[in-house]
Parts: structure tokens; sequence; C-alpha cells
């Protein structure tokens, strides 16, 4: 039986090899047709060059001294910069725009520029279409890929993608960081401002009033108005126990009248309201004038406190800016090509040649199957 079952499998495998090779004729010339069609095809596509950029992420630990004035700052800086960034940039449209304003292109990839309503954009589109943008994981390199049936072409518009792509990095690049540090800039320009004007206040003050500093003024005003009075206790004390056994006109008594006489003047003059020939502010006016002295010391002192911080505030944005802001340094520039890249003949003539033997085996054998069901049919 399982000989039967091998000769019989045998004898449909020879048979359908009889099939095959009563059309022989059919099955060579759809071979020889559709591959020699294929053949002068692909020579009278135009033919299609590509040329190729490298380029690399320049990371912040290579920008200078950068990374040190980060460490002394106590700000952090990370290694390198997310390639999604530049990839994504590199596949915008405003890039495809730039480089077709830059190049006139759509005069050169639109047959009538003058029916489109947007030809750069109609141009940008096109323009997608023939450039392609990869990345390396390993190496972090980044690909850019330019095909154009004019090599020469090719590699301007490769040249006008990096150009224009470093002129967007450069105008474009909104960070939160760039953000941050223009507002520092502002509310430190704005602070430095308020300082000054409260430096002014001080030194007007300061010149108006004839004092440096009212509370050690005042705390000395205060001290020699208490010694000047414990001293006229003192003298007054004395006169009386020496008027007891003296006359009126014994020269200690005399002496003793003149000092408290001249203390009196003395007390008076501190007390009086008139302007005071020295940098002592008067009694009655020491309140008002530590106080006024003390509001406008107080917001100077504020205001040096909340410049230093936004100072130092502003230097961790310039840095953080610094950090997030995209480098792009070309390792291979764009290169002329010499042969083109499509069409590939011999590819596309193997794939004609295979194809086209299939299909006529398939075409053979649904013959027969059409014929043997008629003839069963008219049976």
């Amino acid at each position: 039986r399982e000989k039967r079952e091998v000769l019989e499998e045998e004898i449909d495998l020879y048979e359908l090899f009889l099939r095959i090779w009563d059309h022989r004729k059919l099955i060579a010339g759809i071979t020889v047709l559709i591959t020699s069609l294929v053949g002068v095809l692909s020579f009278v596509m135009t033919p299609v060059y590509r040329t190729t950029a490298t380029l690399m992420l320049i990371s912040p630990a290579q920008t200078g001294g950068l990374q040190e004035i980060a460490q002394m700052l106590g700000v952090r800086v990370r290694s390198q910069y997310p390639a999604s960034r530049i990839l994504a940039v590199l596949e915008s449209r405003t890039l495809r725009e730039a480089v077709v304003r830059d190049l006139n292109l759509d005069k050169v990839l639109l047959h009538d520029p003058s029916k489109v309503k947007d030809p750069v954009l109609a141009a940008a589109r096109v323009l997608g279409g023939m450039v392609s943008v990869s990345r390396d994981r390993k190496t972090g390199l980044i690909k850019l890929n330019v095909e154009f049936t004019d090599p020469e072409m090719a590699v301007r518009i490769a040249r006008s993608y990096i150009r224009n792509l470093k002129v967007i990095l450069e105008e474009k690049a909104l960070t939160l960081a760039k953000v941050n540090r223009v507002f520092l800039e502002k509310e430190l320009e704005k602070t430095e401002r308020e300082l000054k004007e409260g430096l002014d206040m001080l030194v007007a003050f300061q010149k108006k009033e004839g004092i440096i500093f009212p509370q050690e003024q005042a705390k000395g005003s205060l001290e020699l108005y208490s010694k000047l009075l414990t001293k006229k206790v003192e003298l007054q004390i004395e006169l009386k126990n020496l008027q007891k056994i003296l006359s009126p006109d014994n020269p200690k008594i005399v002496y003793l009248k003149e000092q408290i006489e001249s203390i009196d003047r003395q007390l008076r003059e501190m007390e009086a309201l008139q302007d005071n020939p020295v940098p002592i502010p008067p009694l009655e006016k020491v309140p008002e004038r530590i106080a006024e002295y003390t509001r406008i010391y107080i917001k100077v002192k504020t205001l040096q406190a909340k410049y230093e911080t936004l100072l130092k505030m502003y230097e961790q944005a310039k840095i953080e800016e610094s950090r997030d802001r995209i480098y792009v340094e070309v390792i291979d520039p764009p290169f002329l090509p010499e042969r083109p890249v499509k069409p590939k003949r011999i590819l596309m003539v193997s794939v004609a040649g295979v194809s086209s033997l299939f299909f006529g085996v398939f075409l053979a054998l649904f013959i027969d199957y059409i014929r043997e069901a008629r003839r069963k049919r008219s049976e």
C-alpha cells in the first residue's frame, strides 16, 4: 500500500511536470516578455542619486568650562542632549520650507508653481518624500539622506538642510530654561533699578539729616544728655553743701554756678528744635528720624537680598539654557554621488524574471484546469 501511494505521488508529480512542459512556450514567452519590459523600463526610468551627511550632537561636557561653572554654583548638568529633539527639527515642515526658500526649489519641484496657492508649502511636501533621517542608537549619530535626480542638487539640498538646521536651533530654541532666563533677566533689571533708587533715597536722607547711623548717634546723644544731667545734679548737691559754709562771692561758689549754667546751656541746646551743629539728631525728632531711616534701610537691605538671590538664579538659568541648547557638528559632509541608487536594474530584472516565471506556471496550470473542467462538463 505504501509503495502504491509513493508510485501515485510520483505519477502525479510527473503529470504536473508534463503539463508545465506542454506549456513551456507560453511560460517562456511570458517570462521573457515581462523581464524584457521591466529591463527596458529600468533603463528608461530617471536615475535617482543619494547623498548622505552624518551629524553628531555635542554634549555639554564638551562646551568649555560650562560644567565647572555649573558645579561651582551647585547646578546639575546632564551628559548629553535628547536626540529626539533634533530629529523632530530635521523632520519639521519649517525646516523644509526654509530649504525650499533657500534654493528656490518650488521652481524645480513643481511643474507650474503659478497654479499652486502656496508653492513653498507644496514644494516642501514634495521635498519631504526625498529626504529621510535616521539615528544610530549605539553611536548616537544622525544620518541625513537626500535623494534627487540631479546629484549636484542633492548635495545642495543636504547642505541647505544643515545650514538652516543650525539657524533654527539658534533662533527658535525656546526652551523652558530660556523662558526662565528671560523672566529672571527682566526681574533682575527691575530690582537693580529699585535698589539704585533706594540707595539714592538713603544717601539723600543721610545728607539732609547730617547723620549716618541714627540709632548709634541717638544712642550717643542720650548717653551725653544723661551724663550732663548727672553732672548737673552732682554740682548742685556740692553747691548746696558749700553755700552753708561759704559766702556767696566765694570763688568756689562762683565756679560751681558757672559750671551748672554751662551744663544747663548744653542741655537746652540738645533739647531745642534748632539745627544742631554736630551730627546728633534733636531728641524730640529722634523717634521719627529713626523710623524713617529704618524704613529706607530695611527697604534697601531687602532689595539687596532680592538682587543677590535673583543674580544667582539668573546665572543658574543661563547655564540651564546653555545646557538645553542643541549643538550639531557635521562629521561627514554631503558628498557628490557618482552612481544612482535608483532604479536598481539588476534587482528589478531578477525579481521580474522570477515573478514572471511563477506567473507563467500558474497561468499554464490554470489553463489546464479550465480545459479539464470543460471536458468533464461536456462528457
